[in-house]
């Protein structure tokens, strides 16, 4: 559909920024990278990519998540009109799309952590305003806000990756956290789907804000470890 269009844009313009802001120092170590040939066995045995994997699975999985449950829970749980729901929705890919592009803008200025913090917060605040629900326009606000504070997290975390395990093992970490978002976007929408069925569609944002609340804890221990 156009938002996959638009998403696709947004990531490839995001990269180049980023490729971009690094300039040639980013450049050499990512040539460097190939460089390092670690057993695949010895990068497993690291508590720090595991870490680092988690991070990927619980992202991907959160905004695949609110992608494919936000309107249902509107429509279904809290009556919205349905086209209108449907601007509510698109909002969400809408502000994703801006936001990601923007953070190939800002990410130079402000840090990778400081982005992924930020964005956890906004995310937060968001998934907050989205259980609390007090008036229909709250219900775009925070699929909006949602939207564009996680847009930054995927590439900022990709970014940070040698960072956080090091040298030796960032080449294996990167293909491990890709193969992460696979299971993490299909594991996540299902099982919030499951509990969606087995509890009520209002589970789907006290889900979201759980993930997110486990992403952000994640994400402080991997800086910690790091450190």
């Amino acid at each position: 559909g156009a938002f996959q269009i638009a998403l696709a844009a947004g990531f490839v313009m995001t990269l180049a920024m980023w490729n971009q802001n690094r300039g040639p120092a980013g450049r050499e170590v990512e040539k460097r990278l190939t460089d390092y040939k670690t057993p695949l066995g010895q990068t497993l045995r690291r508590p720090r990519v595991w870490l680092s994997v988690l991070l990927f699975f619980l992202y991907v999985g959160a905004e695949a998540a609110l992608g494919t449950w936000a309107y249902t829970l509107l429509t279904e749980s809290r009556e919205v009109d349905r086209t209108l729901a449907g601007f509510f929705t698109g909002s969400y890919w809408f502000t994703f799309t801006i936001g990601r592009i923007l953070a190939g803008v800002i990410a130079q200025r402000v840090g990778v952590d400081r982005l992924v913090l930020g964005g956890l917060a906004g995310a937060l605040v968001g998934a907050g305003l989205l259980i609390w629900n007090p008036a229909e326009i709250a219900n775009v606000v925070a699929v909006a806000l949602i939207g564009v504070s996680i847009a930054p997290i995927f590439p900022a975390m990709m970014s940070g990756t040698q960072r956080r395990v090091g040298n030796d093992d960032a080449a294996n970490t990167i293909g491990m956290q890709m193969a992460a978002t696979g299971f993490g976007g299909m594991i996540i929408p299902s099982t919030m789907g499951m509990l969606a069925r087995q509890i009520s569609l209002e589970v789907i944002p006290v889900y979201l804000l759980a993930v997110y609340a486990g992403l952000a804890g994640a994400y402080v221990l991997a800086v910690r470890l790091r450190g």
